[in-house]
């Protein structure tokens, strides 16, 4: 846990200097966005050569230059200028917005002496976390609450299981809903099976569908202790309702206390409201594309993960309950980097086909 290993030590400045470091564009905006809002001018350090947020007040934009990627994760050498920047900027604290921000930072972070790294979770945890299947089996282990879940190595275990339908699919080690598909039938599910349409490679996790709505709970925690949180579920469109959720608290903070986790995350999961049960059904140990929301709310996520170590335990649940909304300006700076990130992402498929 590189924030009690990193080289500066004693407490955070009243008016830190915080450097946001990040890969995926919208993460990144809605965290330096939050910072703002509580009086920070952060830096940000990001991919893109151009970004929209090099032309807002929010925030100081420097393009993060030679950007490569090892066995699909972040160059460690790229730490080198995360330090350079600190020394140039006066930073004081740095703060890691996605997952390979994060897990570059949890691996390599105690070599920082310019900065000291916000809390992240520890990068073994984070891989095993990272793995839907891994996750799954941690959630059999202490007993929580989880769609029936297996593996399937290829088309013929696929073709196989025995799960009720409808069935989701998705990778195992993918976000953003990417590659998540619903089978309604068998027949459906052999056809695309057939067709080479199913939307991820293999191996893909199945579980059978949950009907109800999505909530997702996020929080902050302190070395496995639950310290503030946050249920949410989307009403409308545009809109997000906060909400306390006793029962998924529990969930949640069983889970935190027995992975010792350490920082901001995030864990989606379904309820039905027939059944009054919820299910989880992944975590994301980073921030999550719709935190902006909850800092309108009242809970800014990344300001209070700076000052983790000074909150109470009592912090919990803070944020109104009603209804939220983002404002037209952080609504159309949202829209902006999220088609600088679908560029980008176009880009990288067309160099990955090469």
């Amino acid at each position: 846990m590189p924030a009690a290993r990193s080289g500066v030590r004693g407490p955070l400045p009243a008016h830190p200097n915080v450097l946001v470091v990040g890969i995926v564009p919208s993460l990144t905006w809605s965290v330096t966005r939050s910072l703002s809002l509580a009086g920070h001018r952060p830096v940000v350090l990001g991919w893109q050569r151009v970004s929209p947020m090099q032309l807002v007040a929010d925030c100081s934009y420097i393009h993060w230059r030679n950007v490569r990627w090892i066995d699909g994760e972040l160059d460690a050498a790229l730490i080198e200028q995360i330090e350079t920047t600190c020394r140039e900027r006066s930073i004081d604290i740095v703060l890691p917005v996605d997952y390979p921000t994060i897990m570059l930072l949890a691996d390599h972070g105690a070599s920082i002496k310019a900065a000291r790294v916000a809390a992240v979770p520890d990068a073994k945890l984070m891989r095993t976390l990272h793995d839907k299947y891994k996750f799954s089996g941690i959630l059999s282990r202490l007993g929580l609450p989880q769609p029936q879940t297996e593996i399937a190595e290829d088309a013929a275990a696929l073709a196989a299981t025995q799960l009720p339908f409808p069935i989701i699919t998705k990778p195992v080690d993918r976000w953003a809903s990417v590659g998540f598909q619903i089978h309604h039938t068998r027949e459906e599910l052999q056809q695309r099976i057939v067709g080479k349409q199913l939307g991820a490679d293999f191996p893909l996790l199945v579980q059978d569908f949950i009907p109800g709505q999505d909530v997702g709970f996020a929080f902050v925690a302190r070395h496995g202790q639950l310290i503030a949180h946050a249920a949410f579920e989307q009403p409308s469109r545009g809109v997000r309702r906060y909400f306390d959720a006793p029962r998924l608290r529990e969930y949640v903070s069983l889970l935190l206390r027995e992975t010792g986790y350490h920082g901001v995350g995030e864990i989606d999961t379904r309820y039905d409201p027939k059944s009054d049960e919820y299910r989880m059904l992944e975590v994301n140990p980073r921030f999550w594309a719709s935190m902006l929301y909850a800092t309108r709310a009242g809970m800014n996520f990344p300001d209070l993960l700076m000052h983790l170590e000074e909150l109470s335990p009592e912090t919990g649940f803070t944020a109104r309950i009603e209804p939220v909304r983002l404002s037209s300006f952080e609504l159309g700076m949202s829209r902006s980097v999220l088609l600088a990130e679908e560029a980008m992402n176009t880009v990288l498929k067309f160099i990955e086909r090469r």
